[in-house]
């Protein structure tokens, strides 16, 4: 069977997109053309956090229930403006960027439900320019307890002189973040979100650095590892490819106060929040 296309205008661009009418999400339904619609709604304000930076997208092109895969490198038959760039040893990967309304469509089309970005962006790729603390919980962690220990990392972190911004992660997570001038190394950067960890660990002792899950004992992962050289992480306002179309959702420290559920923010609601309230992580 022949697969149903259609070609629009996307600002100065034609693209030609296909299987609009496939179901990615079964419950509540979400067709592709819906998933490329959601994108398009909020591309100015997505682009402001993930423009410049090389992406690792998530992809199902048979919806959330069938095989999801990574997708890192450039297709050759990717269209010759989309943006991207070689990285990693010896430059292997040829990793793709959204510079522009029309790379979210395109890549949104390659039912890229996904996207997750890499820590620094053009021209400086060898320099990230913020810190992540990954708060883990393990599962059946009561959120609003996790709630207030970002709290207790927003001011321990503030004490340290940084301005601190969270969201959460369209899981049961939440991602704490510290922009920094582009002017250290990714071990510089992974050395001092270790010192910094380590007293707060101390004191809070739900809190835990160890990476494996036998360690923890129960206890939340503070995830400092994130930071290292080629790790992302699910960019501001990605969709997730779970029940409901989560989406990882900047929020003001008084919005996350008031949160009760990680997963509140979803394909549904979404747009009309960024749409009345605008961006949370405005002047990040």
């Amino acid at each position: 069977m022949a697969k149903e296309t259609k070609f629009v205008q996307v600002e100065k661009r034609k693209l030609e997109l296909s299987n609009l009418t496939k179901t990615l999400f079964p419950d509540p339904e979400i067709t592709k053309a819906e998933i490329i619609q959601y994108y398009l709604s909020l591309s100015p304000t997505i682009l402001t956090h993930i423009k410049g930076r090389a992406l690792s997208l998530v992809r199902y092109p048979e919806g959330i229930s069938g095989e999801a895969f990574f997708q890192k490198n450039k297709p050759d038959w990717a269209p010759e403006w989309l943006e991207h760039v070689k990285l990693g040893e010896e430059k292997q990967k040829d990793y793709m960027m959204a510079s522009e309304t029309a790379s979210l469509v395109w890549l949104a089309n390659l039912a890229c439900v996904e996207f997750h970005q890499m820590h620094s962006k053009q021209p400086s790729f060898g320099f990230p320019d913020y810190i992540v603390y990954d708060l883990d919980p393990p599962e059946n962690y009561d959120f609003e307890h996790l709630v207030s220990l970002a709290i207790n990392l927003k001011d321990h972190l503030e004490g340290y002189g940084y301005s601190v911004f969270v969201k959460t992660t369209g899981g049961k997570g939440l991602h704490v973040i510290t922009p920094i001038l582009p002017s250290y190394t990714f071990n510089i950067a992974l050395e001092a979100a270790r010192d910094i960890a380590r007293p707060f660990v101390q004191k809070m002792r739900e809190t835990t650095l160890h990476l494996k899950k036998e360690a923890r004992k129960g206890r939340v992962l503070i995830d400092i590892y994130r930071n290292r050289s080629g790790q992302t992480i699910v960019a501001p306002y990605s969709l997730r490819g779970s029940h409901q179309a989560p989406v990882s959702m900047p929020l003001t420290w008084e919005a996350l106060k008031d949160a009760t559920n990680p997963r509140k923010y979803t394909f549904r609601n979404s747009v009309k929040k960024v749409m009345s309230e605008g961006d949370a992580w405005d002047g990040f």
